[in-house]
């Protein structure tokens, strides 16, 4: 990318208009911890990650309102700083890690200035090390960060193996730019912003398990990792009731919602990748959107039914998914507010999270997922099984209340393998039962 200024993505866009609301707010960060079991070579790690993050242009970018839009520049600089803390002499060398972590991710971000990321390695003892790395929403996505592990992993396992490095990958992003202006000008857009515009004018109130707050700095985490087995039963639950097992994740997330808020009408906040055919697969950047999905519960059928329900709802919205969320806020008239226009949101993280550091255990501890509005639900696939994470708003979820939902969604999917055609008000019974 040359050093002339460029516009926005319509992803970067939404994180840099969620940041002129609060200037100072550090709740746009995002951060991953690598845990590294084993004898660690530092210097080959070090080598990685700075020759990795200095090619990766999204991380050293500058953002700027000039009167007529905002615009984008690259920092021909792309200084990479490579910090190591020593924690290992401490009590609880994790905790301490922790600490300084939550202390990093508490300061203001400047989009104007930067820098947009930080990393260090963190050492926990002789051979127990974190690789931090710190990201601003605007840069980075999840798949991004995996696309960044995934790089440093392969240049680090080369070095100690004594192997040559792979080719360097092409992280410019002026395709990405300019895939999306092309977008920007289209006849597609404009069919998108019709489709969602009709079904917006005609949605209900969002339902939450919680009344509205302001958005918080910091998220409260509850945390599941279910085992194989699990995985393996909730597909062959997708696959009884014909759909895939993301339709039937969904489904169960509707049943639980409405078991717990009694509403017949749900709308849940789908984050969708967008890379697919897309110049972003190969790029890290900040490429997400979020799409509202709305299913109509109804109490007396079955939840295969509803689970179908949610496959032809997903085969209505993906042709239509690329229109960018804040988009449709401004479209609504509530640019500049917080109200939103789905409940919790749903991350399905469609790919396998797991990598390779040559001699070393390796695994990724998720540090800070960003701004959280009201509940986040991210499912992660692992090499070992799934991770089935809430994140919420502490305003709104207690520690307590926010223990309970994750036991009753986890019992709500359990009850719909047991019974799939059972009506929804039998399965909530079971439900009860379960938990």
């Amino acid at each position: 990318m040359s050093a002339d200024t460029r516009p926005l993505t319509a992803p970067q866009y939404g994180m840099w208009a969620g940041q002129r609301m609060e200037p100072d707010s550090p709740a746009f960060w995002t951060a991953e911890a690598i845990e590294l079991r084993g004898p660690l070579d530092a210097a080959a790690l070090g080598h990685a990650v700075i020759d990795t993050l200095r090619r990766c242009d999204a991380l050293h970018m500058r953002y700027r309102d000039d009167g007529d839009g905002v615009r984008q520049r690259l920092d021909p600089a792309r200084a990479v700083a490579w910090p190591q803390h020593d924690f290992s002499g401490e009590a609880d060398p994790w905790r301490a890690a922790e600490a300084w972590m939550r202390a990093d991710l508490d300061r203001p971000a400047r989009l104007g200035s930067g820098p947009l990321f930080a990393t260090a390695l963190l050492r926990l003892g002789p051979q127990r090390h974190l690789w931090y790395l710190r990201a601003h929403h605007i840069a980075l996505d999840g798949f991004a960060y995996l696309l960044l592990i995934h790089r440093v992993a392969a240049v680090y396992s080369a070095a100690v193996d004594g192997r040559e490095i792979p080719a360097a990958r092409d992280f410019a992003l002026a395709p990405v730019i300019d895939e999306a202006e092309s977008y920007r000008q289209s006849p597609q857009r404009a069919r998108d912003r019709d489709f969602w515009m009709a079904r917006l004018q005609a949605a209900p109130t969002p339902v939450t398990l919680a009344p509205l707050q302001p958005p918080s700095d910091v998220a409260r985490s509850e945390r599941h990792r279910l085992p194989l087995s699990q995985y393996a039963r909730w597909q062959a639950g997708a696959h009884e009731c014909g759909v895939d097992w993301g339709a039937w994740l969904i489904a169960g997330i509707a049943a639980w919602m409405h078991r717990a808020s009694g509403a017949t009408s749900i709308c849940i906040g789908l984050l969708v990748m967008n890379r697919l055919g897309s110049r972003a697969l190969g790029v890290p950047c900040m490429s997400m959107n979020v799409v509202p999905l709305q299913l109509r519960i109804d109490p007396d059928a079955g939840f295969d039914t509803l689970a179908r329900e949610a496959s032809a709802a997903l085969a209505r919205l993906r042709p239509h998914q690329r229109y960018n969320y804040e988009w449709m806020r401004e479209d609504m008239g509530l640019a500049g507010s917080h109200a939103q226009l789905y409940g919790p949101v749903l991350n399905l993280m469609p790919f396998d999270r797991g990598f390779r550091f040559s001699g070393l255990e390796a695994e990724a501890h998720p540090v800070s997922v960003g701004s959280v509005e009201d509940m986040d639900i991210t499912v992660s696939p692992l090499p070992d099984g799934l991770r089935v994470d809430i994140e919420a708003n502490p305003a709104a979820y207690d520690a307590a209340t926010l223990g309970r939902h994750h036991r009753d969604l986890l019992a709500t999917l359990d009850a719909a393998l047991d019974d799939p055609r059972a009506p929804l008000a039998r399965l909530h019974a079971t439900v009860e039962a379960i938990a």
